[in-house]
């Protein structure tokens, strides 16, 4: 018998709509309140330490919060219906990568548009925004703990690098993404295939509750990218919800072989390497200059000194012709270190064939890129972890 959970989070939440996702296409059983839930603030905050969602309560009353510690928690259990992560190498670490880029990556085109067309997605964020804070409350209520809750949204853009100078290439660079995956999808009902695999919930998480909900981005996308949209629908459904792919709903409901990748995803792989490596890199760079300046950080200590905290510092990278400027998240660290972790894991030869897939496209440094030390999870905080090694046994320099 499932044991009984409570998922907290919004329909308007990015990551709690890649929990929700996963939750519905392994059948696990779960109750959906919102954070304004007077239990919430009660009991809920207390334990997580910072006012944030998706947060879990299983049925035992253990907390999870995280969209991929969530994941990951019902992946290590016996109430999943299949994981998410492939078994191929290629595969495995192709799913990482889109993960990697849905999931921090469009974080950009996301609240680009949703916030920069306030007026056009003003009704449908003015009634979710209210619910969410006060749920079940009078309009009247819900108007106005509404505009306090949208209040400080638009101040989160410059953080992400988002500003008169970067819309334009942010713009150019969804619209390109847009014809990519609407090719991909008009033969492939998922990302790798036939399973809905991490990469699909990476990417969902942005591409749903943002940018195919809100009003504006939704119609960009139904207008371009019908097939991506499509997808958001089928990522929502508890069944496989693929009656447009025939062999795929009769024969094929599986991942792609390592030897199988379509052309159409080496195409996507090509732009997120093109686009987010440099970005990538440089977080890696900038939170290795941090830890040399701080080297009384111990193993197990929080990554930021308050809860709340998500960044250390400042960046600027390379976004397509532009010198951009934003925070320096280490929480993405946890995502580039789980490609390295994959690749580690592997064999020799099972490597050389990676770089040889990846490298064509400036992929291959993502295989190896490390900082200095790893961010573990403890008590849901990030927290330092010990000091990486290479496939050599020596210290990163």
């Amino acid at each position: 018998m499932s044991e009984s959970i409570i998922l907290y989070g919004t329909p308007m939440s990015l990551y709690t709509g890649r929990a929700r996702a996963y939750l519905r296409k392994q059948h696990i059983p779960f109750d959906e309140r919102m954070p304004g839930d007077p239990r919430f603030a009660a009991e809920i905050f207390p334990q997580v330490q910072r006012l944030v969602i998706p947060v879990v309560e299983l049925g035992n009353g253990d907390i999870v919060q995280d969209s991929l510690a969530i994941i990951n928690h019902f992946e290590q259990s016996d109430q999943k219906r299949f994981s998410v992560y492939p078994e191929s190498p290629i595969v495995l670490l192709s799913a990482l990568i889109l993960d990697l880029f849905g999931a921090e990556g469009l974080l950009r085109p996301a609240m680009h548009y949703r916030w920069n067309y306030f007026e056009q997605n003003k009704a449908l964020l003015q009634a979710e925004f209210g619910d969410c804070a006060a749920p079940a409350a009078g309009i009247e209520v819900t108007q106005a703990v509404a505009a306090q809750a949208m209040a400080p949204m638009q101040g989160y853009l410059p953080p992400l690098g988002i500003n008169d100078q970067s819309i334009p290439a942010i713009e150019e660079q969804y619209l390109e993404l847009l014809e990519l995956l609407q090719k991909h999808l008009l033969d492939h009902p998922y990302m790798l295939g036939g399973l809905p695999s991490i990469a699909d919930y990476g990417l969902y998480a942005p591409l749903y509750a943002h940018l195919a909900r809100d009003i504006y981005p939704s119609q960009l996308m139904k207008q371009k990218a019908p097939r991506l949209f499509r997808w958001t629908e089928r990522m929502s459904a508890e069944n496989t919800d693929m009656p447009e792919y025939g062999e795929y709903r009769e024969h094929n409901q599986n991942y792609f072989p390592d030897d199988q990748i379509p052309q159409t995803l080496i195409d996507i792989l090509s732009l997120v390497a093109r686009d987010y490596i440099p970005e990538l890199e440089e977080t890696v760079n900038a939170t290795n200059r941090w830890l040399a300046e701080h080297p009384e950080i111990e193993t197990g200590a929080t990554v930021t000194e308050k809860p709340h905290q998500q960044t250390i510092g400042r960046i600027e990278f390379q976004f397509r012709d532009i010198l951009c400027s934003g925070v320096n998240k280490p929480y993405r660290l946890t995502l580039i270190q789980r490609i390295s972790d994959a690749y580690d894991a592997l064999d020799q030869e099972s490597r050389a064939a990676c770089i040889k897939f990846f490298a064509p496209m400036g992929l291959d440094t993502l295989l190896t890129l490390k900082a200095n030390r790893r961010i573990e999870r403890a008590n849901n905080l990030e927290v330092w972890g010990a000091e990486t090694i290479n496939l050599q046994g020596a210290q990163p320099q």
